[in-house]
């Protein structure tokens, strides 16, 4: 293993809040990068006090915060914007997740921040993006599940209701992507001969776009009409319920055969009404394994399906998921000893690098925590800082 993490040596400013962004750069931290969090003295991040909490700390916070350092800067004084303008000389990315237009009123508009410095990767993540009439409008993560076809998708096919996603799959989708570009331009810029960096824009609607469409959009992708309709799959999959909790399996991508023998229904081979399975008996073939199940206990229905090879789960519960067996194999969510929030599980870091030592942080910033420690970076006296305080410039 290499002592070095990857993305370490490159400096992050992170001027974002909430999901989005956050989660961008903690990604990014996690890869090795430093990053520095801006918050307003009076408006810290959303995050900060929403959730379950200990020694004022949310968890929410913790998990899209670990390993940053964080400081506390007025962006709309004059000496507040020069210095969020000299962290985004002196840094390698910067990130922002403001509605269009806004960072320019902090000083952090794009093109003066690459004429200053044309190595920077600029990062904006919006609603909408930066042109077109809805691009200005406060966009928020169910608002983009509505707009993308992720409610449509959670419609209950025998019902017809329409349901959200309940958590922010589309601020996460948004993260990971914007991750990926930002990567992607720092290695443009390794390539580069000036090593330049550039502008880069990912919006939640266009992120959303491209997650939901490999499957989700496949009855709707070919114009006109297509020459065999075929069916969704995911109109097919459910949950069945056991005597204890619930299962899920996949009956499409599995052999009805297999199935059968589980539920020890050996008679539907016989018959070869469900030797092949679509539309047509599908549904009645889910039933007759419901009537079976609802008799077992999960623990038996997961080890008889799995003798057959059937792809099987227990549904757990968000408070149990860190007993599954592979979590505590793989070692996949951690507990870690934050010294405000006290002991805290998280998912680790999900790649794995052969050669390349991994970066596992555990702890998270505390409001303001690391203002005096980045301005002394910068070159301002203990004087200097305390007349900044004093003005409200800093906290």
């Amino acid at each position: 293993m290499t002592s070095a993490a990857p993305l370490s040596g490159i400096r992050v400013l992170d001027v974002s809040s909430v999901l989005s962004g956050p989660l961008t750069t903690m990604l990014l931290a996690d890869l090795g990068a430093e990053v520095i969090k801006v918050e307003p003295p009076l408006a810290p991040d959303f995050t900060r006090g929403t959730g379950a909490a200990r020694n004022g700390m949310t968890a929410y916070f913790y998990n899209t915060n670990r390993g940053k350092k964080a400081i506390s800067i007025d962006g709309r004084h004059p000496a507040g914007q020069k210095i969020l303008s000299q962290l985004a000389d002196r840094s390698d990315v910067l990130v922002q997740n403001m509605r269009p237009g806004k960072a320019t009123g902090i000083g952090l508009d794009p093109e003066e921040c690459l004429t200053r410095n044309p190595s920077l990767v600029y990062a904006s993540i919006s609603g909408y993006g930066q042109t077109g009439a809805a691009s200005g409008d406060p966009v928020y993560d169910y608002v983009i599940q509505a707009v993308t076809g992720m409610v449509d998708a959670q419609r209950d096919p025998s019902t017809g209701l329409l349901d959200l996603t309940r958590h922010f799959p589309a601020d996460k989708i948004t993260a990971h992507t914007m991750s990926e570009a930002i990567l992607a331009a720092l290695f443009a810029r390794e390539r580069d001969e000036d090593k330049r960096g550039q502008h880069i824009e990912v919006s939640m609607h266009e992120a959303n776009l491209a997650f939901m469409w490999p499957d989700s959009m496949m009855q709707h992708s070919i114009v006109g009409e297509p020459d065999e309709p075929g069916l969704y799959p995911a109109d097919f999959y459910r949950v069945y319920p056991t005597l204890d909790s619930a299962i899920v399996i996949m009956p499409l991508m599995t052999p009805s055969k297999s199935i059968c023998q589980a539920i020890g229904r050996h008679d539907l081979i016989e018959g070869g009404q469900y030797s092949t399975l679509d539309s047509s008996n599908l549904h009645d073939f889910q039933e007759i394994i419901a009537d079976c199940v609802k008799h077992w206990s999960s623990d038996k229905a997961i080890k008889t399906f799995r003798n057959h090879e059937v792809p099987v789960g227990e549904v757990l519960s968000r408070a149990n998921i860190h007993t599954h067996q592979q979590a505590i194999a793989q070692n996949s969510i951690l507990e870690n000893n934050d010294p405000v929030i006290g002991p805290i599980r998280t998912a680790r870091p999900a790649w794995r690098m052969g050669r390349t030592s991994e970066l596992l942080h555990d702890t998270a910033p505390q409001f303001g925590q690391h203002t005096d420690s980045v301005l002394s970076e910068l070159g301002y006296s203990s004087d200097a800082v305390a007349k900044l305080r004093t003005n409200g410039v800093i906290a």
